[in-house]
C-alpha cells in the first residue's frame, strides 16, 4: 500500500510537469530613461526561471535545461538549479540582443509539502538588465 502511494505521488508529479517548460527566459523593453547600477543605458529587462523535481530534496530527478530555455527540454538526474546555469541562461538571451548582463538578482525557493517531503520542487528565479556592449 505504501509503495502504491509513493508511486501515485511520483506519477502525479510527472504528469504535472509534462507540458510545462521548466526553464524559461523572457525579455521586456526598458522603462523610458532606465539605466543600470553603473549608469549604462538599459536595452532590455531580463527574467529567467528554472525548476526541477528532487527526491528527498538532494537527489535530482529532472530539472529544466537552461541551455535550451522555453523548449520543454529537461536534464534528468542532473541538478541544473544553480546560479551559474541561471546566469548563463540570462547571458545567452542578452547575447541575442547584442548586449551584456548587469544587476543580476537571484532568488531560490523550494517546497516538499505537496508530497510529504519525499519529492521536492526546487526553483530559481532571476532578474537582470541587458545593457549595450561597450
Amino acid at each position: 500500500m505504501k509503495n502504491r502511494f509513493i508511486a501515485s505521488i511520483f506519477a502525479g508529479v510527472i504528469l504535472f510537469g509534462v507540458g510545462c517548460n521548466t526553464s524559461v527566459v523572457r525579455s521586456s523593453p526598458p522603462v523610458a530613461g532606465q539605466v543600470s547600477s553603473d549608469g549604462s543605458r538599459v536595452v532590455a529587462n531580463l527574467e529567467g526561471d528554472n525548476w526541477g523535481i528532487f527526491l528527498f530534496y538532494y537527489i535530482p530527478l529532472w530539472s529544466g535545461e537552461p541551455n535550451h530555455p522555453n523548449e520543454r527540454d529537461y536534464a534528468t538526474f542532473q541538478n541544473k538549479i544553480k546560479n551559474k546555469y541561471t546566469i548563463e541562461m540570462l547571458k545567452k538571451r542578452a547575447k541575442q540582443l547584442k548586449a551584456e548582463v548587469q544587476d543580476v538578482q537571484i532568488s531560490d525557493s523550494s517546497t516538499g509539502f505537496f508530497s510529504l517531503w519525499i519529492l521536492w520542487r526546487r526553483s530559481q528565479s532571476a532578474t537582470a538588465v541587458a545593457v549595450k556592449r561597450k
